[in-house]
């Protein structure tokens, strides 16, 4: 079990949200909450344009504390029994929280404000925590149910890293005492729409279900709660949007795909990262 949740804060609305997430998930977890601000000074150019360096870095590190200290007094209205830390630090975002992360840790982040093609070139926290992580990943989008989620949602694929966040989600799961629904995407690439059916698909859907079933079996070996599968035909970030609702938690493996690669041609979790409005917990392979 986690003993330090790591949550980045910068003042905005989904950091404000991810920082009131990761306070009640650290309560859940009787682990203390570490509260991360990152500032950047101005380009040198900048710099030179009137603002010394040193009453720049003064201002930035008064404006950084007192957005820490108004986070931690939200936190501790909340949750006085929390233990609550706070840092701040004069570099990017994604390499402070990142760095210094146990497996056995928590990183909670905002969404961020770029999607699609904007979100790789542009730099987005999210995708570069994502990426780098030793640990699971929360992104936070828009107001999170708090307190518990009111049902767990994992897809599974049958690779290493969708396996590890099936024992995550069902960990979850048993944590918060919910349900959880475990979700296989699936499609028969080689038939048109008015394609008559196939002995070819009838078998992909039965190879899909069997992996669906042992799915299903696995997490109910992992955990108490009622545990319930679903197949979908779909491509995968389009069958798991469809399945989560308003106060869900999703949770997905990542195959660790290259920055270049992914944020050019799409995965299943950048699309997730830019459309689901609910918190999605990525969680990597034992092969990344």
């Amino acid at each position: 079990m986690s003993k330090q949740i790591t949550v980045g804060y910068d003042g905005s609305a989904p950091s404000s949200e991810a920082v009131l997430w990761a306070a009640d998930e650290a309560v859940a977890r009787s682990a203390s909450l570490r509260i991360v601000s990152c500032n950047q000074l101005p380009l040198a150019g900048d710099l030179a344009l009137g603002w010394a360096a040193t009453e720049t870095f003064a201002s930035l590190l008064e404006t950084s504390e007192a957005g820490l200290a108004l986070a931690r007094s939200t936190v501790g209205n909340v949750h006085p029994e929390l233990a609550v830390t706070t840092e701040s630090f004069m570099e990017p975002a994604g390499p402070a929280l990142v760095e210094g992360a146990e497996p056995d840790e928590l990183i909670v982040v905002g969404a961020s404000h770029h999607e699609g093609a904007a979100a790789f070139w542009l730099g987005s926290t999210a995708r570069y925590v994502v990426r780098h992580s030793p640990c699971p990943v929360v992104v936070v989008r828009g107001a999170a149910s708090r307190g518990k989620p009111d049902r767990i949602v994992v897809g599974v694929d049958g690779s290493p890293a969708s396996e590890r966040a099936l024992q995550w989600a069902a960990d979850e799961a048993d944590r918060h005492a919910v349900d959880l629904l475990v979700v296989h995407s699936w499609l028969y690439p080689y038939l048109s729409m008015d394609a008559p059916p196939s002995p070819a698909r009838d078998l992909t859907e039965v190879d899909a279900g069997c992996l669906l079933d042992s799915a299903v079996e696995s997490a109910r070996e992992k955990c108490s709660s009622d545990v319930v599968g679903q197949l979908v035909e779909s491509g995968p970030a389009t069958g798991l949007l469809a399945m989560v609702r308003d106060g869900d938690l999703l949770v997905v493996g990542s195959r660790g795909r290259g920055a270049v690669t992914s944020g050019l041609f799409g995965s299943t979790v950048n699309s997730l990262l830019d459309r689901c409005a609910i918190p999605v917990v990525v969680v990597r392979g034992a092969d990344d």
